[in-house]
């Protein structure tokens, strides 16, 4: 009786990790899409920390209070590159952004954990983000179609968008441009 029981409690606890893992779709590797944004991948990461007097507009960005102390980017002159992760329904997306003078030129999924939406990978969607930038208001200068399906999946996206734009911005402000090419 006890085997049968410690099979059933195991199955319980790791059963929903496997499943899980079943639905992780890495399309790009990070380190892939960060050689490919920067032309190589350099030899390590910048942080940016959130301090008090940024913290207030991320929590309008995202939209709740929670988020990291601190955000990992990669730089080569005035490009960034941001590997963030944002809540779709209830699984963390992992995105790419890149971003150059303050405008997105590239958005890209590059794990997607849900079990729907994973239509905002494609380029049909993901196409609307180049050249956006960020207002005065900290919204996206131009409206991004939804898809029919994946409502907080696309929401996902502009948080991370707009996120990418503000800490961009705040890496330039405070380092200035880069002379590095």
């Amino acid at each position: 009786m006890r085997i049968y029981l410690l099979i059933i409690l195991s199955y319980l606890i790791f059963s929903p990790a496997f499943l899980w893992a079943e639905n992780d779709k890495e399309y790009v590797k990070t380190t892939d899409y960060i050689s490919a944004a920067l032309g190589a991948m350099p030899e390590k990461s910048s942080v940016i920390w959130i301090t008090k007097d940024i913290r207030p507009d991320i929590i309008k960005i995202l939209r709740r209070s929670n988020f990291p102390l601190r955000y990992r980017y990669y730089r080569r002159g005035n490009h960034t590159v941001w590997i963030l992760d944002e809540i779709g329904k209830v699984m963390p997306i992992t995105t790419g952004v890149t971003i150059e003078d303050g405008k997105i030129i590239d958005l890209t999924v590059l794990t997607y954990r849900e079990s729907h939406g994973s239509e905002i990978r494609f380029p049909a969607y993901s196409n609307q983000y180049n050249s956006v930038t960020l207002t005065n208001g900290l919204h996206l200068s131009k409206p991004i179609n939804g898809i029919s399906g994946a409502t907080l999946s696309t929401n996902a996206m502009k948080r991370v968008s707009r996120l990418a734009l503000y800490l961009h911005n705040k890496v330039l402000e405070k380092d200035g441009p880069s002379q590095k090419k």
